[in-house]
């Protein structure tokens, strides 16, 4: 590909070229099964995503309520 490009500095491509590479593209069945896991895996993030998100809420309700606690000293 690089030897077949022409120009002085900077190596064309024309579509002779392009048109002679070979491009791997997976089966049917293959890009089905890559599809169901990329949608897997976005179930999975956004469910964890959820979880943290409560977590996080959680944990600054905590830190409130510690610090309530604290400053009306009943701790």
């Amino acid at each position: 590909m690089i030897d077949g490009g022409i120009g002085t500095n900077i190596k064309s491509l024309n579509q002779k070229t392009l048109s002679a590479l070979d491009i791997p593209v997976p089966s049917g069945a293959e890009q089905t099964r890559i599809v169901d896991q990329l949608e897997a895996m976005d179930g999975e993030t956004n469910r964890l995503a959820s979880l943290y998100s409560r977590k996080v809420s959680t944990l600054d309700a905590l830190k409130k309520s510690l610090l309530h606690q604290a400053f009306t000293g009943a701790l």
